[in-house]
């Protein structure tokens, strides 16, 4: 193992490079509520709003004072305007579903993509004026003779 010293993502501290005191830090109450609140933010919006809807709201963290339980709070944590933001985003995403777009691509003959050359009706090549100067076919016009006469190192 390098280094003297681990540094833990979801604490954001650093700890001594020994199996055993990262073994203790991982199952401390800590690291696990640090833990908790990071993968909350990619669950499936469904799940959380089913498990925060069906629970009341704590008078506690809602009232602006502090709540030791955090997320393993029997109570929810979420305002209205929150839940509703959550209703919101899960009715957007079963729209998407039905509509058969989420994931998949309909037409894949009428995406254009810049670096992907299309040929239309009479073999034009897609309009390269959009791309950055890095990307354009070089100019040979443009380069003067000064360039090339040029001694390196």
């Amino acid at each position: 193992m390098g280094g003297k010293s681990f540094y833990c993502d979801y604490c954001c501290c650093f700890l001594k490079n020994d199996v055993n005191v990262r073994k203790t830090h991982n199952s401390g109450l800590t690291h696990n509520m640090a833990k908790l609140r990071y993968m909350r933010r990619f669950e499936d919006p469904r799940k959380v709003l089913e498990q925060e809807d069906n629970k009341e709201p704590c008078t506690r963290y809602l009232n602006g004072k502090y709540c030791k339980f955090d997320l393993m709070c029997n109570s929810t944590h979420y305002n209205e305007e929150q839940l509703e933001q959550l209703r919101k985003i899960m009715k957007r995403s079963e729209k998407a579903q039905r509509s058969g777009v989420n994931g998949k691509l309909k037409n894949v003959q009428k995406i254009m993509l810049p670096w992907y050359r299309y040929k239309e009706g009479n073999n034009k090549t897609m309009n390269i004026r959009r791309l950055p100067e890095s990307l354009k076919p070089i100019n040979f016009d443009r380069i003067n003779d000064d360039c090339l006469t040029l001694e390196w190192g």
